[in-house]
């Protein structure tokens, strides 16, 4: 008798509960990583609320930056989290205040220049923004059930990152509707971070992940990772003074809601002007 297992079932399967136990060094876990930077949601909370948003779902509001809505499960210790991992996040700050701060320029740029974000020490901060992305992926994985690959952990520990791609991308989409927004002024203090749900491919043989794509963003500007087992050396955006911006195309739809919007937006700053 054949049993047909579906692609749901084969996940389910090779899941396996990843909390108690710290991913990065394998000492007991005690400690919940913040999913987005914390000085950044509290920096966002200030600046009118917070909301949180799951596709498929309306956006509600979270208490703060410690709600539990927005930290990961125990998957990492104290020394990992609030320690050995400080000079990623410091890095990951100047890298969000720089997006958030630029926006006008970045919302139609196809680079990114790191000396513009960190100076002559774009090479050592760079890295330490990878790490913080490794970091922060790793623990997308660990929160799904898939224990976060060998080689982020050799990355996160001061070695060189294979079987891995990250790269940043632009997302058009909203790169458009920024634009459109920011002709009547209305463009919020913070535009939104999050991440777009991951794809991730398991073994049928061995039920163990063999690869994990995932997107990450602050306003229009993406992180995207793309690691699979044994594929060697990735391009990542940490080797040269800048960073190419790959765009992900707005569809036809997206660009004529933008349009939509800039048409209003000017319309109420000329109804204004007569005032």
């Amino acid at each position: 008798m054949m049993t047909i297992v579906t692609d749901q079932e084969l996940a389910e399967s090779a899941r396996a509960d990843q909390t108690g136990r710290c991913w990065w060094c394998g000492g007991i876990a005690d400690s919940r990583e913040h999913k987005h930077k914390r000085s950044a949601l509290r920096r966002m909370q200030d600046g009118g609320g917070m909301y949180l948003g799951v596709d498929g779902q309306a956006p509600y509001r979270v208490r703060g930056p410690n709600s539990p809505a927005v930290k990961f499960k125990k998957i990492l210790c104290r020394k990992c989290n609030n320690v050995r991992s400080q000079p990623f996040d410091a890095a990951y700050d100047e890298y969000w205040k720089y997006v958030q701060t630029n926006s006008p320029m970045l919302n139609r740029a196809t680079v990114v220049d790191w000396t513009a974000v960190y100076g002559d020490q774009w090479a050592e901060k760079t890295r330490a923004l990878g790490r913080y992305a490794i970091k922060n992926f790793g623990c997308w994985m660990a929160e799904s059930g898939f224990r976060p690959p060998e080689a982020f952990v050799t990355f996160l520990n001061g070695g060189e990152l294979a079987d891995t791609r990250v790269v940043l991308a632009r997302k058009e989409s909203i790169s458009l509707m920024e634009r459109a927004l920011r002709l009547d002024g209305t463009r919020a203090r913070d535009a939104g971070m999050g991440v777009y749900g991951a794809l991730g491919m398991v073994s049928r043989s061995r039920l163990q992940l063999t690869a994990w794509d995932q997107i990450s963003y602050v306003s229009d500007i993406c992180m995207h990772i793309t690691w699979r087992e044994d594929a060697g050396v990735g391009d990542v955006f940490w080797r040269l003074p800048f960073a190419p911006l790959e765009v992900m195309p707005a569809s036809m739809s997206q660009k004529m809601l933008a349009v939509k919007i800039g048409a209003r937006a000017l319309i109420r700053r000329v109804q204004r002007s007569h005032r």
